[in-house]
């Protein structure tokens, strides 16, 4: 499955973008490059007339980018220069996107960013946004999100004015603070992970992470093996209880040899 030497662990992936119970329309968008390791989820920006249209863009830009960077790193397989140049990479979109712009309708554009690339036997994270990243230590059956959420209940969390819990239903997480294609250039948040065999990572947009407690998303991740019924039943999940936004969603299942 693995197109290059980028990758010294075995993994198993799944994706899928689903329209919600409540919108007419989908504004989210999957890149889903399994050869090269790397994943990702956008989320096209409700509130601007052209958010659908940014995700889309990114969609499409983000992997030619990857395939061109791929090279560079397969000699050295440097998790570090991967967050350097995923972070770039990003910077990159996001400048082609407002620069392609009529001045008059930059805030029309705006989009979520979550990237995963494996890159030997680390995770390099990136985002812009509140798209989420998450990873899941399967032996302990224990979730933490990586990612911080680029919002004002992010910024009340960070400061203790708000509780992780309060902020899927807080007005405030929808003033998003930085994405892809705002006005003034932001620099994504960068993370590396170092994973282990009974890791799992799970990318995806607010229409899950929005819909779902930490609890829940914990148990559809523990009860099912395969990466295709845990992206199904996490949508489920979400749709059942209101389905209120788009939803994307990527798992990876870090295996090993044997499995």
């Amino acid at each position: 499955m693995i197109g290059t030497d980028l990758i010294t662990i075995r993994f198993q992936a799944a994706a899928d973008v689903d329209i919600g119970a409540k919108r007419s329309n989908n504004e989210d968008e999957v890149v889903f490059c399994p050869e090269y390791g790397f994943f990702a989820v956008s989320d096209g920006m409700g509130g601007l007339e052209a958010g659908g249209e940014t995700s889309a863009m990114i969609a499409k830009l983000l992997p030619k980018l990857i395939r061109e960077n791929v090279e560079a790193l397969e000699t050295v397989p440097s998790p570090l220069l991967a967050a350097k140049i995923l972070g770039e990479q990003i910077e990159l979109i996001s400048k082609k996107i407002t620069e392609n712009i009529d001045e008059a309708r930059v805030e029309s554009f705006g989009a979520t960013l979550c990237c995963l690339w494996l890159i030997d036997r680390h995770a390099v994270f990136a985002n812009l946004g509140d798209s989420r990243a998450y990873v899941f230590d399967r032996a302990n059956n224990y979730l933490r999100q990586v990612t911080n959420d680029h919002n004002l209940a992010g910024m009340m969390v960070k400061y203790g004015m708000l509780s992780r819990k309060e902020v899927s239903r807080h007005p405030a997480s929808s003033s998003l603070t930085k994405y892809v294609g705002m006005r003034e250039q932001s620099a994504p948040d960068v993370f590396i992970e170092k994973l282990d065999l009974q890791s799992g990572i799970l990318l995806c947009s607010d229409g899950l992470h929005g819909m779902l407690s930490d609890s829940t998303l914990t148990k559809c991740l523990s009860s099912q093996k395969d990466p295709t019924h845990v992206v199904r039943k996490l949508i489920d999940k979400a749709n059942i209880a209101g389905g209120r936004d788009n939803i994307s969603v990527v798992y990876v299942k870090i295996t090993s040899p044997y499995e």
